[in-house]
């Protein structure tokens, strides 16, 4: 049959059957997937073709070849370019019916309002009735029921069991949702809105972007109705339920494709602008990229992205690992916020929230380093320094400390002044800050009421969180207690009934209770058998009164118990009602006090920000001329000492104060200095007083020297706010001393006064808090203060709120650090284990478990928890107990580690699993001693996720092969090769996770850790008995599926089947090539001995032969010799066959083959009886 000839627009006109518009569809399609080129073109020939269609009234026709023609190319695969191309032609083609049948509406509908509106006015009654005849005619238009048959047709295939079809049925609905207003039909619309929305949960990534792009079209709809779903509860289909669908799949999808498609298509709305920017903090670098480089410029002006999201984006993006993120980042803020800004430096700064913001210092560098020319256009002259706004000082800083950092003197010069200009302009700013304080007099006095307020309401919520704390603790001693008082009472009421009934039973001569033994009254039994007459009775006495005396003490227990809890009831509304009184006040306060103290705390806020800038400069400043150094000395001495200067203001001040300073000695004895002067300055006031009360005639000499002794002896403290601001500054004075406290004797007075006082005033939280992190710094720098540290901090954090534990857990964390375990005595390992263990436990406080973890990371990193020996100390037996029992608790503690990175409890503290992440795999690559640590915890660390959290979403595929991962030697760094063939972690590993499939239940388990067998890197280099272990467990366990093969748990698929089989066959194998390499070394080393034995024998026969009168002492001396050897040789084989059990056997066939070679070479020397040998060596070669 001949092919029919390529339609043209004149032949269609011309077609009068349903052949002729079949055969012109196949020829368009045919051409359509050639190539895109002639796409129009064919568009063109196929509307031809329907409009052809109509006229001939076989649209369904046209439907059913059209949807039939479109299925050949369902099944090809991605990136097949004739399906792709297929695909894009469809959307071309009902992209063209849809506007040719827009155009055609509205020429009609202008039509009609050519014809007037007289008549439109006359039939106002019957146009609601036209208007439904018109929507009805819309309905039937062929284009909609075009669209409507083939949306219907490709939902057919949405759920396919091939993935391809499914695959290539989603990428066209992604095409023809844009068209979804075409579709009049409800049920057809909620049917394609379900079954996309089914797709996004696809296994497929590939098909879950294309049902995120179809999803994304629902959100230029307006629309809302009820779903119906069989009985189940109904869901409310609309745009805002599209969104969040997409805003799930933006969050939680794995796939970053996916991710990004939903981050792109995702409707920019002032409620998702959150969820987009969030995305700056995706896994995948290209789609953190994209939010600097496309989705940040859609957001709008700066203005419009707010203070929050500002803050968020160059905090990200500017400190991200990836380079690439970091320069669309730097791009962002040089490019298009800077234009969005018309260029005005100032303005981007003010942009930046510089007060308050962490991230603008950074900000500022990176535009300068984007944007080098801008600096030869800063000119900074002496009019700018005299009116410093927080913008300009900013800049100054900011510029000052770019220059100095790129060595750019040239533009340091030119723009600044002098150092005694500096200190002056420095001084000036001052001077305003407390003439602004002195001015507003009555508002400072206002604020400072409202500030001991809130300090009263922090101090009665500390004492309360303190007393909750101690409840706890003395509660679970005592329900601890009550617990064992139990046991005792029910063991010896036990006892009490074996011995009357072996009493009863000896008065009937009967003297055995064997058929009253069970496992838990055995050892009972043994007892009260050794146990005759009077004996047995005073035993029974006895127990009668240890059972009233348990009996009274649980009783006690339970009492202590109960009213415990009633002061736990009683706090625990207080507590509540105290944190919102605190709330109301300070509600109260910002609402009454809106129009004087915020005006004069933003005011006094922003000029410390300007104090604290010209700080910074002066911080790097050119110190050489002498008269502007002493200046500014002076100007740092007297702020320090006299003005009540904010925190901040006195770290940077210290810091300038230690630049100044000829060295650490010198700044410290100036730094005590002023923290005396701020003590005593209230000394001045009481000395007046006392010579007052000299002119009292009743105020005689005794009296005098009685009080005299008595201030000696009890030295009055200040006020808790002068011993508060001391605090602060022996704080940032001890963060910046490197040397020991012995080379700065000036400050054990601040410890032995301040700090003291500090930690012992449980009722200021203020100054208790401060009196525990310069304890910290104290014991740092001192190991005499860090032994009684120890102590102190230990007690604070079991009886403490939980921000005392924050801060004594980073304490005693730095303590480890600084001087290792040796630190503690015994107790106190033991006592220290147990909180670590519990505060890493300790889901409802996500901070602490994260300084806890962060701390014990660093602490096995650099192996401090491992227990230390110096060298040649011989333990003792009680000793080696002790080792053994910390070993334990820090084997603990490292397992609990491992477990809370996979815990799924952990999964909302992003902190913790960030801290985790960073720092388990640093640990396990560092050396590979780390990896043995880890593979010795993974079978249990598998047993444990795996049935204590079972009914958890935690997946074997996921945990197994990250543990396999981590013990991987090939991922070591800085590791010879030979280190890596002979590692035994992977093997030790191994053989732990192959005892777990005897314990463990889940199928899923067993055939996960089957299936990664293969990833174990088992080489043939390690010695053979080590291999013939891991044989003999993969034997174990081969016979343990055997034996267990009617039981479903232990039934294998095929792939695993195999996949096991396989890891026999290489395990076999590498053993046999391990025998063979270790026989042929023992071969050789043989055959090398055996050589030079031979050789030197003969050299010594012919020395006898020269000099026979000799031959006797020499072989006298050559017994004494062989004697020794021996004795040498066995003592020698005893210490490395102790060394052999320490290194768990490594080691132990290769002693074995070289001892047998000695005794070999012993052999041969004594069959020579008459040989004079000499001195012959035993050393191997």
């Amino acid at each position: 049959m001949d092919r029919p000839p390529k339609p043209t627009l004149a032949r269609i006109k011309k077609f009068k059957g349903c052949d002729e518009l079949r055969h012109a569809m196949m020829h368009v399609f045919q051409d359509a997937q050639m190539g895109l080129a002639g796409h129009r073109k064919l568009v063109v020939i196929l509307k031809s073709v329907f409009q052809k269609a109509i006229e001939l009234n076989q649209t369904q026709y046209f439907c059913m070849w059209f949807t039939k023609l479109l299925s050949k190319v369902l099944p090809l695969k991605r990136g097949e370019l004739s399906g792709d191309r297929i695909v894009k032609f469809t959307f071309l083609f009902v992209n063209g019916l849809v506007k040719d049948a827009a155009e055609a509406k509205r020429a009609k509908t202008e039509g009609d309002e050519d014809k007037g509106s007289d008549e439109e006015m006359d039939e106002e009654e019957d146009k609601d009735d036209e208007d439904e005849d018109d929507d009805e005619e819309q309905e039937e238009t062929p284009v909609s029921v075009f669209i409507s048959y083939l949306i219907k047709y490709l939902l057919r295939g949405i759920e396919a069991k091939d993935k391809l079809v499914r695959y290539r049925v989603v990428q066209l609905l992604a095409y023809m949702v844009e068209f979804v207003t075409e579709i009049h039909d409800e049920n057809t619309f909620e049917a394609l809105y379900t079954l996309l929305n089914g797709r996004l949960q696809d296994r497929e990534s590939v098909i879950r972007i294309h049902a995120v792009v179809a999803m994304s079209h629902f959100q230029q709809f307006d629309f809302s109705f009820d779903g119906q779903n069989d009985g189940v509860d109904d869901e409310e289909i609309s745009t805002a339920q599209v969104v969040k669908k997409i805003i799930n799949s933006l969050q939680h999808d794995e796939s970053p494709e996916v991710r990004r498609a939903a981050l792109i298509n995702l409707l920019r709305t002032d409620e998702t602008v959150p969820f987009l920017l969030e995305r700056a903090r995706d896994t995948n670098s290209i789609n953190r990229r994209l939010v600097y480089s496309k989705i940040s410029r859609e957001l709008g002006d700066l203005d419009d992205l707010g203070i929050e999201n500002r803050e968020y984006l160059l905090k990200w993006g500017l400190n991200d690992r990836d380079q690439s993120v970091q320069a669309a980042a730097a791009k962002m803020l040089g490019s298009f916020w800077y234009d969005s800004v018309n260029q005005d430096l100032l303005e981007l700064i003010e942009h930046l929230n510089v007060i308050e913001s962490p991230v603008a210092a950074q900000a500022l560098k990176v535009f300068f380093e984007s944007k080098p020319e801008l600096l030869e256009t800063i000119k900074i002259d002496e009019s700018y320094w005299k009116n410093l706004s927080t913008e300009k000082a900013f800049l100054v800083r900011s510029f000052y400390q770019y220059c100095h950092s790129q060595n750019l003197y040239t533009l340091i010069n030119s723009n600044f002044p002098e150092l005694i200009e500096l200190a002056e302009t420095l001084e000036k700013y001052l001077h305003v800050r407390l003439k602004v304080i002195e001015e507003n007099e009555a508002v400072v006095k206002q604020c400072q009421a409202h500030d001991e307020k809130m300090d009263t309401f922090d101090n009665e919520i500390f004492s309360l969180e303190n007393q909750l704390a101690r409840i706890g603790i003395d509660a679970e001693s005592h329900r601890k207690n009550a617990s064992n008082k139990t046991f005792d009472v029910e063991e010896c009421e036990t006892a009490k009934e074996l011995l009357k009934e072996r009493i009863l039973r000896l008065k009937n001569n009967d003297e055995s209770l064997d058929d009253l033994i069970t496992d838990e009254n055995e050892s009972i039994i043994e007892e009260i058998m050794k146990l005759l007459g009077d004996a047995l009775d005073e035993q029974l006495e006895m127990v009668t009164n240890d059972i009233e005396r348990f009996k009274q003490e649980q009783s006690d227990s339970i009492a202590k118990l109960e009213e415990l809890q009633e002061k736990y009831d009683t706090c625990v509304p207080l507590l509540e009602r105290k944190k919102e009184a605190k709330a109301a006040a300070l509600e109260d306060f910002s609402r009454d006090r809106a129009g004087d103290c915020v005006p004069f705390t933003k005011t006094l806020t922003e000029l410390e920000f300007v104090i604290h800038q010209l700080l910074l400069i002066a911080q790097d400043f050119d110190f050489s001329d002498e008269i502007g150094r002493r200046k500014m000395l002076q100007i740092i001495r007297t702020t320090l000492t006299e003005d009540k200067l904010p925190e901040n203001l006195i770290a940077i001040g210290l810091n300038v104060l230690k630049e100044l300073s000829i060295n650490e000695k010198d700044f410290v004895t100036m730094a005590v200095e002023i923290i005396t002067d701020i003590r005593d300055s209230i000394d001045d006031d009481d000395e007046f007083h006392s010579a007052a009360a000299t002119f009292d005639g009743d105020y005689d000499e005794e009296s005098q020297q009685s009080s005299m002794k008595k201030r000696r002896v009890e030295p009055d403290l200040p006020p808790d706010d002068i011993v508060f601001r001391c605090l602060v500054i022996t704080r940032h004075v001890l963060e910046l001393v490197g040397e020991t406290l012995d080379n700065h004797l000036s400050l054990s007075s601040i410890y032995t006064g301040i700090v003291n006082y500090a930690i012992q005033n449980h009722s200021n939280k203020k100054l208790y808090l401060a009196g525990l992190v310069c304890l910290n710094l104290f014991s740092i720098i001192d190991e005499k203060i860090a032994k009684i540290a120890c102590g102190t901090l230990l007690v604070a954090m079991l009886t403490g709120s939980e921000e005392v534990r924050e801060i004594g857990m980073k304490s005693i964390m730095d303590i480890l650090a600084t001087y290792g375990m040796e630190i503690l005595d015994k107790d106190a390992k033991y006592r220290y284990s147990r909180l670590f263990y519990k505060s890493l436990l300790s889901y409802d406080k996500p901070k602490l478990q994260c300084i806890v973890a962060e701390g014990l990371c660093k602490l096995f990193l650099a192996d401090i928890l491992k227990p230390k020996k110096s060298p040649g100390e011989t333990a003792n037996n009680e000793e080696a107990e002790e080792d053994s029992d910390i070993f334990q608790h820090e084997r603990n503690l490292f397992e609990a580690l491992i477990l809370i990175y996979f815990n799924p409890y952990t999964r909302t503290n992003q902190e913790l699993q960030q801290i985790l992440s960073f720092c388990v795999p640093v640990y396990s690559f560092s050396k590979p001693q780390h990896q043995t640590n880890l593979a010795n915890v993974s079978g249990d660390v598998v047993y444990r996720l795996f049935t204590q959290y079972e009914n958890e979403s935690i997946s074997p595929t996921v945990i197994v092969p990250q543990l396999i991962s981590w013990c991987d030697p090939r991922n070591l760094v800085k590791v010879s090769e030979d280190e890596i063939k002979t590692s035994t972690s992977h093997m030790y590993q191994c053989v732990y996770l192959l005892q777990v499939l005897e314990q463990v239940e889940s199928r899923n388990v067993k055939r996960c850790i089957i299936n990664n067998l293969n990833k174990f890197y088992i080489s043939e280099f390690l010695q053979s008995n080590t291999l013939q272990a891991l044989n003999n467990s993969v034997k174990e366990t081969e016979e343990l599926f055997e034996n267990n093969s009617n039981d479903p748990d232990f039934l294998l698929d095929k792939t695993s089947k195999k996949n096991f089989d396989a890891f026999i066959e290489l395990v076999k194998e590498k053993l046999e090539i391990a025998k063979k390499r270790e026989e042929d070394e023992n071969k050789s080393l043989f055959s090398r001995s055996n050589t030079n034995s031979i050789l030197e024998g003969l050299d010594d026969v012919k020395l006898k032969t020269e000099e026979g009168e000799v031959v006797a002492e020499d072989l006298k001396n050559e017994s004494d010799d062989e004697q020794e050897d021996k004795d040498t040789s066995k003592a020698s084989h005893r210490a490395e066959e102790e060394q052999d059990e320490e290194m768990h056997g490594e080691d132990a066939q290769k002693a074995a083959n070289i001892e047998n070679s000695l005794q070999e070479i012993d052999k041969l020397l004594d069959e020579e009886d008459n040989v004079d040998y000499g001195d012959i060596s035993m050393a191997e070669d």
